[in-house]
């Protein structure tokens, strides 16, 4: 089977913009889930500079929501908006740090952590998920499956919706200022040349 494309956008909320849009759609659209992540999010370079991933078009993450682990793979240029192939392979709860060691082994040991909250939910063919991040801010993100050949209008309709709901894509210079923020929290970033999981099992047992 094909990998799927993913076509991508993503928004800054207010918390007020958040809640109320998080009532908006749990009238309105069907509920997915809610889901409490940990991404352990793999960079290529051990400076943990974004400006250092920029080309980097290989997005890979291994997380956990709701207890289930999951290895995830996006390959393509990636942004504001994006859309790219994604490739997820899930694992057994006791397996998860095996997968980090493992991946440590092939050579993947810096990159940053990001623990989130969110509330997923189907609106006219098209997935939003409003994402806490707690202690930093809210965000959206929607997104549509689609095929290689069709990722243009799946994007075009996407930004149809995104406008009706009055709601506005980070650009790519806000984008990138977005991630930094998110990145450079003191105490998210991990080097596995240096430490071992136990400091993170002890600061994210929740989602653990």
């Amino acid at each position: 089977m094909p990998a799927k494309i993913e076509v991508e956008q993503r928004g800054l909320l207010s918390q007020k913009r958040f809640l109320k849009l998080k009532g908006f759609f749990s009238k309105n659209a069907k509920f997915l889930g809610e889901k409490d992540r940990l991404s352990l999010i793999y960079f290529r370079h051990k400076s943990h500079r974004l400006e250092d991933e920029r080309d980097n078009t290989i997005d890979l993450k291994l997380r956990i929501t709701n207890k289930k682990p999951e290895l995830v793979l996006k390959h393509g240029k990636w942004g504001s908006k994006d859309s790219r192939k994604e490739f997820g392979f899930q694992i057994e709860r006791r397996q998860f740090w095996e997968m980090a060691e493992f991946l440590k082994v092939l050579g993947f040991t810096h990159g940053v952590l990001n623990a989130t909250k969110t509330f997923a939910f189907k609106y006219k063919g098209m997935e939003f998920a409003l994402v806490e991040v707690p202690g930093w801010g809210h965000y959206f993100e929607a997104e549509i499956l689609s095929s290689k050949k069709n990722w243009k209008k799946a994007d075009e309709r996407l930004d149809g919706e995104i406008q009706k709901l009055g709601l506005k894509i980070v650009g790519e210079k806000e984008y990138l200022k977005l991630l930094k923020s998110l990145n450079s929290r003191k105490g998210f970033h991990f080097d596995f040349e240096k430490e071992g999981f136990s400091r993170i099992r002890k600061k994210f047992r929740k989602y653990l």
